[in-house]
């Protein structure tokens, strides 16, 4: 399964899922690589152990990067919306795709900024006080807190 961070001169359109067999996440709620690779392993476990939400993979890893089993939820926390800065997630990223929305490759809409790091603890219901008591004072030690706390609230679709 391919990741691509993307930031496009055109939104891609919701249609675009179903026309190239993709998933689309709004990179602005995503906290890193290692959250929607974390999603993408356990979307693959709950199809093997047969506790999968969807019977859709793609759809199955929109929920699980969410940390919630409610499809619609899911959507309101990562759906594209319109946005310009997206992950896709595929099979293979088709050059099409790319080239219909202008999009080129961009690792930096993944990172953790101050803005992004107090919506993520919004969205994923954590509180610095959480985050705090696991950290150092550094930034970048909250933010890998907060990255691991999101990966548990993911692991933990399963124990629901």
């Amino acid at each position: 399964m391919k990741i691509l961070p993307l930031r496009c001169d055109s939104p891609p359109e919701v249609e675009a899922l179903k026309r190239y067999k993709i998933q689309l996440l709004d990179a602005r709620n995503l906290a890193g690589r290692e959250h929607i690779e974390f999603a993408v392993e356990q979307a693959k476990k709950a199809f093997e152990r047969g506790e999968n939400i969807s019977s859709d993979f793609l759809i199955e890893v929109l929920v699980r990067a969410s940390a919630t089993r409610q499809i619609k939820v899911a959507l309101e926390r990562l759906g594209i919306k319109g946005r310009k800065e997206v992950v896709v997630i595929a099979e293979e990223v088709p050059e099409e795709f790319l080239k219909r929305y202008s999009c080129s490759e961009c690792d930096e809409v993944l990172e953790v900024t101050q803005e992004k790091y107090q919506r993520l603890k919004e969205i994923y219901g954590i509180t610095e006080e959480e985050i705090r008591t696991l950290a150092e004072e550094s930034f970048s030690s909250r933010v890998q807190v907060l990255k691991e706390l999101i990966k548990e609230r993911i692991a933990l679709l399963n124990a629901e």
